[in-house]
């Protein structure tokens, strides 16, 4: 049975760091919608790139060009470092502290001898990481609503492709969610797990990140799950989303079924 009094709890202990990061995301989102649109960047960088070396334009491809357009620009708000460092924390965040920090400080022993079934808690907390990545998300398509009520230029964006796109993010995001799970079912102290929850993100994020700009390491590309969230690409219809969503919600249910089991078995000292 899901508990309705941890969710909310545990909401209102992260609260305040989820209004900050909606608010600020969204801001993000409309600057960066306002520079694109009151300026003529695009073709400016476009101009300016076309007269390179042809090899740093092969580096740089075609999608960093188009970022600069409306559509390009609206596409990369939802990828921007600023916004995955926060869903991220996020993410990483509520199970350590939950899971491993509570088993520190003791607090989980005296939740799981209370008459609820161990599962249950650990369904509710996944609850809430669900609540609180949608949270921040809604600040992203609060931003760039806003940017398409202001600028006349924003107005042509597809809201269809904008909510794809935030839905794509947050099957990311619960996927380094639940691999923070993980570890923190086999763990005591959730700084710990914090710091190698992070340590695996930056790892699949610079691996992605090595294997766009190094040819010769492109086979690498589906090894990291920054791989599986392609922002740009379904903006222009070119992402193959039903595979991507499907390996990021299946490496998360494969993640999160050894979680559940390991909660409901391991001895709380």
């Amino acid at each position: 049975m899901i508990k309705i009094h941890y969710i909310l709890r545990s909401l209102r202990d992260h609260l305040s760091f989820l209004i900050l990061a909606f608010l600020l995301v969204g801001l993000l989102q409309t600057l960066l919608l306002t520079i694109v649109t009151t300026t003529d960047l695009f073709n400016f960088l476009k101009a300016f790139i076309t007269q390179l070396p042809e090899g740093i334009q092969q580096l740089l491809g075609e999608e960093f060009i188009a970022q600069f357009s409306v559509k390009g620009a609206a596409a990369f708000g939802y990828n921007h470092p600023l916004v995955i460092t926060f869903l991220a924390i996020v993410a990483i965040t509520l199970p350590s502290k939950h899971i491993a920090g509570e088993i520190e400080n003791g607090t989980l022993e005296l939740i799981f001898s209370m008459p609820v079934r161990r599962y249950s808690i650990a369904l509710s907390l996944w609850i809430v990481s669900f609540l609180a990545i949608f949270i921040v998300i809604a600040g992203c398509w609060l931003g760039t609503f806003a940017s398409t009520l202001i600028f006349p230029e924003a107005r042509s964006l597809p809201f269809s492709k904008i909510f794809l796109i935030g839905f794509s993010l947050a099957a990311l995001m619960l996927c380094i969610n639940a691999y923070t799970f993980l570890i923190s079912a086999y763990s005591r102290e959730g700084s710990k797990v914090a710091l190698r929850a992070a340590g695996i993100t930056l790892f699949f994020y610079f691996l992605n990140y090595i294997a766009q700009i190094w040819s010769e390491a492109n086979f690498l590309k589906p090894l990291s799950i920054f791989y599986y969230y392609e922002p740009q690409k379904i903006m222009m219809e070119q992402a193959d989303l039903a595979k991507n969503l499907t390996v990021l919600s299946f490496l998360t249910l494969f993640l999160m079924i050894p979680t559940i089991f390991k909660i409901n078995k391991r001895d709380i000292p």
